[in-house]
């Protein structure tokens, strides 16, 4: 029996009329398992991903392999997107096992959950090296079967390696010199002529980006900033963005940026918003700031939700077959536009997928004239007459909270109405909404129901989320919700050793380990994400418990930072802006007031700059407490290390304070 049609996840739902008996992750595929005596095998994926589409289409559709796979064992189909702490853990596994991973990921499992034996999509013929699905099927059978005993001490092995830490124990923290050096090995690696590192595929690796464009804002690292210049212009005129509806697709099979896998993460663009309006900050690009607005259009029109979120993405695949809605025939371009397309949008003879094309830009970024909207706008509506990839509607809370975040930067600084609005509608329904029956925050939102516990991500993130409301919208509020979501994470997440664990404590007792994600992949990890948010809660609030746990979190870190910086970016990032020394900001004004000098603050990349804003009600932040509207006027105090400067009504002297501070400058003592 198959029991997944009443799922809340898409994913699970797109299986259930296979003819496996799948269940749920839960006590009772475990039970079972444990009352037949066979082992487990646990299949991993995601709505939106092509492959697992393939397999599904492949094995888990056919009666014979599903008969084959229901004699032999127990089914387990997880959303990794539902269950990160379950993707986590069993991801771990099957790199220690194969050294290798990705989605569909199969796992096969010993009745208590131990796993002895992994791989990710397997065919159902032999196939380039791979080993048909039947004969894995057999094979993980007949190892349970007939080798117990080696089973049970392998899986005994790799339960106790997945349960130790995964870093040494506390350090120094790293110096200049060694966020130098991991800037250079980073650098080695980087591709001077398509950007991003070399080789294929490529994924855009925002968190890198992030962490080179910090290091160019701060030190003036050019070369650094060359790097995230080429890459997100190599980028934008690829493949890999959506020339025509806008956004980027997860990453590029080729080392061009050319061929993309073709789906649409709300991460993606969440991450690639700020880093590209941040480049034009830092470089006056203005085909950066347009890929960055239109985007940002994209998250709202394509991935907005009525209630105010944002879903988690659209699929790769549309009826069937992967990218069809963006792939053209140069017939098919001629008929819906004539031939104006050419002057805008090239089809590389190399980025082809079946036959047809991906287009990508025929102009250097910025170059496109006013005209090409109105050949794109019709391209658009040709388009959406073709079949559409599924969107998978369910709300993470770590994602949305990034996308508010991205959209509230981008509105604040371009005045622009509808993205704030969309970052504040977002926020409040992640506050209000994303809560189970205790008020406690959960990791989904589907709908109207709630389940799940929250991850440290979701906590990091959305606490990070609600200092940008609090710019926004002047209320201290947002700063008490942020600082309540830091304290629930030290709470549930802390292991004791100055970092917190993915997954609260007894959220899975199903697993056999607690997953602590360290590193930073597609996304910056729940701990990266965390020190920032403790440090900027320390130049908010003056408590030194915040900056304590801050600097013990990239203290036992930092030395595996800056040795592998591949796999760091977010926290490479973190320990370049602590490093640097906060630029505090209070405004003080009365409702509302505080926009202008806010902006004009925001009208440049300052990745150290802390803002805190008294309207005239409670709660205050103690950065603005005591600190007046002079005669009324929105009034501006620039600090540095606790100690400020002469407060100024004036938004030029205002933006000269928070230039770096010269040589003899006075700045008084703030009485913290």
């Amino acid at each position: 029996m198959n029991r997944l049609a009443q799922e809340s996840s898409l994913y699970l739902r797109q299986h259930q009329e296979n003819p496996v008996d799948w269940y749920p992750w839960g006590e009772e595929a475990f039970t079972a398992a444990r009352a037949q005596d066979k082992p487990v095998l646990l299949s991993v994926g995601y709505s939106t991903c092509h492959w697992c589409h393939v397999m599904a289409h492949e094995s888990f559709s056919d009666p014979e392999v599903a008969e084959l796979q229901n004699r032999l064992f127990v089914s387990i189909k997880v959303d990794r997107e539902e269950r990160p702490g379950v993707d986590r853990v069993y991801m771990d596994a099957l790199l220690a096992l194969t050294g290798s991973g990705g989605w569909p990921m199969t796992v096969f499992l010993l009745p208590d959950g131990r796993p002895y034996f992994a791989g990710t999509y397997f065919p159902p013929r032999d196939r380039g090296g791979l080993p048909a699905f039947r004969r894995v099927l057999l094979a993980a059978a007949a190892a349970y079967r007939d080798r117990r005993p080696d089973l049970e001490a392998t899986s005994r092995e790799l339960a106790l390696a997945l349960a130790a830490p995964r870093v040494g124990g506390r350090g120094a923290a790293p110096l200049p010199g060694d966020l130098t050096a991991a800037a250079e090995r980073v650098l080695g690696g980087w591709d001077q002529d398509q950007g991003g590192l070399r080789g294929s595929p490529k994924f855009p690796q925002a968190p890198l980006l992030e962490f080179l464009q910090a290091r160019s804002a701060l030190r003036g690292d050019q070369e650094a900033g060359r790097a995230v210049g080429l890459t997100l212009r190599r980028m934008a005129e690829g493949g890999i963005h959506d020339q025509l509806g806008g956004g980027f697709h997860r990453y590029s099979v080729d080392g061009r940026w050319g061929v993309p896998h073709f789906e649409k993460m709300l991460y993606d663009q969440a991450q690639l918003i700020p880093l590209y309006l941040h480049h034009w900050q830092l470089n006056g690009d203005e085909g950066a700031l347009a890929v960055a607005v239109r985007t940002a259009e994209f998250v709202v029109s394509g991935l907005g939700l009525p209630q105010g979120g944002f879903a988690a993405g659209l699929d790769a695949d549309s009826a069937g077959r992967e990218g069809l809605t963006y792939l053209w025939s140069r017939e098919q371009l001629d008929r819906a536009v004539g031939d104006g397309w050419r002057e805008f949008w090239r089809l590389d003879p190399e980025a082809r997928v079946d036959g047809d094309f991906v287009p990508q830009a025929a102009l250097p970024w910025g170059r496109l004239p006013p005209r090409a909207a109105e050949v794109r706008s019709r391209l658009v509506e040709a388009r959406a007459e073709r079949p559409q990839p599924q969107r998978d509607d369910k709300v993470v809370v770590a994602w949305n909270a990034q996308a508010a975040s991205a959209l509230a930067e981008l509105g604040l600084v371009l005045s622009e109405e509808r993205f704030l609005t969309a970052a504040l509608r977002c926020a409040l329904l992640l506050h209000r909404s994303a809560r189970d029956s205790t008020g406690e925050l959960t990791h989904l939102l589907y709908g109207s129901s709630s389940r799940l516990p929250a991850t440290l991500e979701d906590r990091a993130a959305l606490g990070l989320c609600g200092l940008w409301m609090h710019e926004v919208t002047g209320e201290g509020v947002w700063v008490e919700r942020s600082m309540a979501l830091a304290e629930a994470a030290e709470r549930v997440h802390a292991d004791g050793e100055g970092l917190w664990h993915e997954t609260a404590a007894g959220a899975d007792p199903l697993l056999p380990a607690r997953p602590t994600v360290v590193d930073d992949g597609a996304t910056r990890s729940g701990i990266s994400q965390m020190a920032l948010l403790c440090w900027r809660l320390w130049q908010l609030t003056g408590e030194s418990s915040w900056s304590e746990r801050a600097d013990a979190a990239v203290s036992r870190l930092g030395q595996a930072a800056t040795s592998q910086p591949l796999a760091f970016g977010g926290l490479l990032a973190d320990l370049e802006v602590m490093g640097a020394g906060a630029t505090q900001l209070a405004i003080a004004a009365a409702p509302g007031g505080h926009l202008e000098l806010l902006r004009r603050a925001r009208s440049h990349f300052r990745p150290t700059l802390v803002v805190a804003v008294a309207t005239g009600s409670e709660p205050v932040p103690p950065l603005a407490a005591g600190r007046p509207a002079l005669g009324g006027i929105p009034t501006a105090y620039v600090c540095r290390a606790f100690t400020c400067r002469m407060p100024t009504t004036m938004a030029e002297e205002m933006e000269e304070q928070l230039s770096a501070p010269k040589a003899g400058e006075a700045w008084e003592d703030s009485g913290w």
